[in-house]
């Protein structure tokens, strides 16, 4: 079995006293989509700003691809293979859908390998991808959610990741628009990207994950494949309860 893309040891983070996380322990193997489920408060997004340097750890590893990343700037992190999206999406109001792409492929971490036309086509081609090429020239400000939602996910495609996480992608949107980012989650995983998602969608994080991590007050409580994780009993009674 080849080593897994990202490994998190002893994982551990303390803000003013109170512990967000406590040794967590997990591994995410290349190709494949980990689902992060928790309820509020579990720590999933504070995991997810330690991977990808908003946050130093007070303890623990993180490695990616066989380099510690853990401390290490966002940029860095960035330029290494990992991009994210957040739960509130944060477009350039004042840029075009194309733009705010074209500035993420700048970032990313194909910085200064790219021609001006091998950008110019990468742009169109993810703004293809995300179903957002007929809308490359209207402002950021004037999408509606599903759209920002596809903006943000093209942004962080942009950037050329090998791993991207997805904070709650889904939330809020039909169950027809759900159906459709499933899809393109898919998809994106299809490409070869290995996908960290957290999600309180049931349906979609059962769905699309080949392997599931459950947070709970901080701690790691259950991890396994999405039916073996929907029946531990720790999970039934922390989280899911009634769902089931």
């Amino acid at each position: 079995m080849s080593a897994p893309l990202m490994q998190v040891r002893d994982l551990t983070m303390d803000f003013a006293g109170l512990r967000a996380l406590s040794s967590v322990d997990f591994d995410v193997a290349e190709g494949r989509i980990t689902g992060i489920i928790g309820p509020n408060g579990a720590g999933k997004t504070t995991l997810f700003n330690l991977i990808a340097g908003r946050f130093r750890p007070t303890r623990g590893h993180i490695r990616f691809a066989d380099c510690e990343i853990a401390g290490l700037r966002p940029n860095a992190i960035c330029r290494m293979g990992i991009s994210r999206t957040y739960q509130t999406v944060r477009p350039f109001p004042g840029l075009s859908v194309l733009d705010n792409v074209r500035v993420a492929l700048l970032y990313g971490r194909r910085a200064g390998a790219l021609s001006h036309a091998e950008i110019e086509h990468e742009v169109l081609e993810t703004l293809d991808f995300v179903h957002l090429r007929p809308l490359a020239d209207r402002l950021a400000e004037r999408l509606i959610p599903l759209e920002r939602k596809r903006l943000e996910l093209a942004r962080a495609l942009a950037t050329g990741p090998r791993l991207i996480l997805l904070d709650e992608l889904i939330a809020g949107l039909t169950p027809t628009e759900t159906l459709e980012m499933m899809e393109t989650i898919r998809a994106i995983n299809e490409r070869g990207i290995t996908v960290l998602l957290i999600e309180h969608v049931m349906k979609a994080v059962m769905g699309l994950s080949h392997h599931v991590v459950v947070l709970h007050h901080g701690e790691k409580i259950a991890e396994g494949d999405p039916a073996a994780v929907a029946q531990h009993p720790d999970v039934i009674q922390a989280y899911l309860g009634a769902r089931l």
